[in-house]
């Protein structure tokens, strides 16, 4: 296997190297290694069924629960995120800035999103690098930052008044619920559980409000502070010089670490098909 950088920030290239469930341990390791440091690995050339894919995972860790989005049906473990190309006025799945779940008690390590039919052009996806927005705080402001925790919530996702749009992909079984209205607390700046290193465990989508001294209560219905804290966030942490941006081929698997990424699908490829499938490797609870 050789892994090449892709930017001076965040992801990397490993070419060699044939993914599946029997891969020998050490090569895992290896590839397991290359992904925590560079955050984001591409792998291109690949061939894997669903099942193979899941098999795949296994070795990075046990299954993510994956709320919400039902699987392909015989593959309980697999989601297929699919645009039809008869749907250009549909939502795009994972169409804004995010962390896989964040909302979770334990939110997902890995993910692992293998191409099978995408667009001549369009339909790329961005990932921005929590660990180097975190090392270029200020100081002051990363002092501030230590005693805030997050509110996340899969509210502006997946409740019931966000049906209709998840109804627009045909191919997509999407079940919102009052489920998502729940809410669960982590840190926003983490530590990386494998590397030690630190990060911001933000992302605009699911992080729905602040608690901190001169900050918030953590309700959704905070102060003007707050709400300029939060917009602050979003806009630095999705700033280009942190991002790499993926332009995928038929056969690509990505792999990305959610506990230092977040990332955005973007939706420029209307009266085009797209399809991917997914699966996500379970993480442990976010502690600073």
């Amino acid at each position: 296997m050789t892994v090449s950088r892709l930017t001076g920030v965040l992801g990397a290239r490993a070419d060699g190297v044939t993914l599946g469930p029997d891969m020998d341990p050490e090569l895992v390791a290896e590839l397991r290694a290359a992904l925590v440091e560079h955050e984001v690995l591409v792998v291109p050339g690949q061939g894997l069924s669903p099942q193979e894919q899941a098999g795949f995972s296994h070795l990075l860790g046990p299954y993510s629960e994956v709320p919400f989005v039902q699987p392909v049906p015989e593959h309980p473990e697999v989601i297929k995120v699919v645009k039809e190309a008869s749907e250009p006025e549909a939502f795009n799945f994972g169409g804004v800035w995010h962390s896989d779940f964040s909302f979770l008690d334990a939110p997902p390590a890995f993910t692992v999103l293998h191409a099978l039919d995408v667009p001549d052009v369009g339909g790329d996806t961005v990932w921005a690098s929590m660990t180097a927005a975190h090392d270029l705080l200020p100081e002051e402001m990363r002092q501030t930052l230590e005693q805030v925790t997050c509110v996340h919530s899969a509210s502006a996702s997946y409740s019931p008044a966000q049906q209709a749009l998840h109804s627009g992909l045909s191919g997509m079984d999407i079940r919102t619920s009052e489920s998502a209205e729940e809410t669960r607390e982590h840190p926003l700046l983490c530590t990386h559980p494998e590397t030690g290193k630190r990060s911001l465990f933000f992302n605009g989508t699911y992080v729905r409000a602040l608690r901190g001294p001169g900050v918030g209560d953590g309700s959704e219905a905070g102060s003007r502070e707050e709400s300029r804290l939060l917009k602050w966030l979003h806009e630095f942490t999705t700033h280009v010089r942190f991002t790499v941006r993926h332009r995928w081929s038929d056969g690509d698997v990505v792999l990305w670490d959610n506990r230092s990424t977040q990332h955005v699908a973007l939706n420029d490829y209307a009266g085009q098909r797209r399809e991917l499938n997914r699966t996500t490797v379970a993480g442990t609870e976010p502690v600073a």
